[in-house]
C-alpha cells in the first residue's frame, strides 16, 4: 500500500473512531486536535519488522505522534505510538519489546 492511500485510510479510522475533525491530509501527516483541543500532528509509517526490530524511520518533520501499519505482523498490525517512543523510533531501531512500551492505541486492519 502507498503512503497516501494508508495516510487517507487512517485519517478516516481517526474521525470515525475518536470523533475528532481532520484539518489536513498532507500524507504522511495528519493535523487533527487531541481532546482538549491542542493541535497534534500524526506521521503514518509502513514498515516490516526483521527479527522483531522496526528499523529507524525518517519523516521531513517531527510529528507528535506515529501511527505504524506493520505489513509483515499478525495481529494487532496498527499502532500508535507515545511521543516518547515516536522520537526513539526518529533516532534509531526500536525492537517490538520496547515499542509495546509505547503504545497508547493498537488495532487490526487488513490493507
Amino acid at each position: 500500500m502507498n503512503i497516501e492511500s494508508l495516510t487517507k485510510t487512517l485519517s478516516l479510522l481517526i474521525k470515525l473512531e475518536w470523533g475528532v475533525d481532520i484539518f489536513n491530509v498532507d500524507a504522511p501527516f495528519i493535523s487533527t486536535t487531541n481532546r482538549s483541543g491542542r493541535p497534534i500532528t500524526i506521521g503514518c509509517l509502513v514498515v516490516s519488522h526483521k527479527d522483531g526490530v522496526i528499523p529507524q524511520q525518517n519523516l521531513n518533520k517531527n510529528p507528535d505522534f506515529i501511527m505504524v501499519y506493520i505489513d509483515n505482523k499478525s495481529g494487532n498490525n496498527l499502532v500508535m505510538l507515545s511521543n516518547k517512543i515516536t522520537k526513539s523510533l526518529m533516532s534509531r531501531d526500536v525492537s517490538m519489546r520496547e515499542m509495546a512500551n509505547g503504545i497508547i492505541y493498537k488495532n487490526k486492519i487488513e490493507l
